[in-house]
């Protein structure tokens, strides 16, 4: 143990020291979701039209500036993909030493492959706020008992059953949906799931279509995703602010 402390010390060091020149330029994804009355005993507060309340979950968060301007920006969660060997991965460690830097939002550990024992484990181990496990876990909800747990999907993949069955033991289903063409062609599909459930839809779409996705579905939230470094130095939030202006932050 003594060890494991003495190496998340000095991989703080090297990480503090990095991230002031750390730059990146956040991908934009949609993520439309149906916010419960207590997310993880935080109360959301902001309207979208004055009638939808907003939720606001930063995903696969790599780096300091994005990790501060989504703070800033008052966002519910950020999640940091604890996966080793999957694309936006970032070494726990290096998650520990953002958390000193930001204040606010949740932190939410996401993980793809690992065992349940381990998921476990690290909520413990680095005071997730919450995790976030794949459709593949769904068969061993019931292991993760007692936690907070966002259950992530593909949009194809999801069927009414699935979400009836994992329900008793998510907080949030994420679903990925492709296109915002994929959403309207199930259109009232996914409006009856999203009434029925607390659903995160995550969405590759244009800041432009953000107002006829959060009228259609009546949405409570978005997830937006952290993008890979553009350039030492560079940083620009241009599509990111779009939709912030949308909903009033």
């Amino acid at each position: 143990m003594a060890i494991l402390f003495g190496l998340l010390r000095r991989a703080e060091t090297r990480f503090l020291r990095q991230s002031k020149k750390h730059t990146s330029r956040p991908t934009v994804y949609l993520c439309p979701d149906r916010i419960s009355q207590q997310p993880f005993q935080k109360p959301c507060g902001h309207i979208y039209q004055a009638i939808v309340p907003m939720l606001i979950k930063a995903s696969r968060i790599t780096n300091l500036t994005d990790a501060r301007y989504f703070a800033a920006k008052e966002v519910d969660f950020l999640g940091f993909n604890l996966e080793e060997g999957s694309e936006g991965y970032l070494d726990p460690m290096y998650m520990k030493a953002i958390r000193q830097w930001v204040e606010g939002p949740k932190i939410v550990g996401e993980f793809s492959r690992s065992s349940m024992p381990y998921v476990r484990e690290a909520a413990s181990f680095f005071g997730l706020d919450a995790v976030q496990v794949t459709a593949n876990y769904a068969a061993q909800l019931a292991d993760l008992e007692g936690l907070a747990v966002i259950l992530e999907t593909e949009a194809n993949t999801a069927d009414e059953r699935f979400f009836h069955a994992a329900s008793p033991y998510v907080s949030y289903f994420l679903v990925k949906m492709p296109s915002a063409t994929a959403l309207f062609e199930r259109k009232d599909y996914w409006k009856k799931i999203c009434a029925e459930y607390p659903v995160l839809l995550q969405i590759d779409a244009a800041a432009e279509q953000l107002p006829l996705i959060l009228e259609t579905l009546k949405p409570a939230g978005l997830s937006l995703v952290g993008g890979e470094e553009e350039k030492v130095g560079v940083k620009s939030f241009d599509e990111i602010d779009a939709i912030f202006e949308f909903l009033g932050r």
